[in-house]
């Protein structure tokens, strides 16, 4: 039966890492410069082993999702726009004190909201989305964690 290991990377898988990653084109360049720690500080690397081997590296970085904004219906167009200026300003800074170097919201290009983000320097990715809510799996484990070994 086979040893399965799920762990930190160390610095000795750095060649497995890069061999990997250079046999792979269907990573995105941009994607690889996202996980470098001089892009993203929270970046962490994570490693699975089969028998000891590197079977797989997963590099993930910390993103502050944006859910929604709320604003008093009330309130004219110029507060809003200045309220966005604010958290906008605000939250980066948040995030840039905690190592968290992007904000993703999700939207759609044809909404107001959306063309003020992109007028603000936010991007469209043209790939989707793909979400795990780990909530929803943990409700249905009634609480029991994921089982990592095999």
């Amino acid at each position: 039966m086979s040893e399965w290991a799920f762990r930190l990377c160390e610095p000795a898988d750095a060649p497995a890492l890069a061999e990997f990653v250079a046999k792979n084109p269907q990573i995105d360049p941009a994607d690889m410069q996202a996980a470098l720690k001089s892009q993203n500080p929270t970046a962490v690397y994570f490693c699975v082993t089969k028998d000891g081997k590197p079977v797989a590296f997963a590099p993930f970085y910390c993103t502050m999702m944006l859910a929604h904004l709320g604003f008093d219906p009330d309130s004219r167009a110029d507060d809003r726009q200045h309220a966005l200026e604010m958290i906008l300003r605000g939250a980066s800074a948040f995030a840039v004190q905690f190592g968290v170097r992007e904000i993703a919201t999700l939207s759609k290009e044809k909404y107001p909201i959306a063309k003020w983000a992109i007028a603000h320097g936010f991007e469209v990715d043209g790939r989707q989305l793909l979400r795990l809510n780990l909530n929803r799996i943990m409700e249905n484990s009634h609480g029991d964690t994921a089982n990592t070994s095999r």
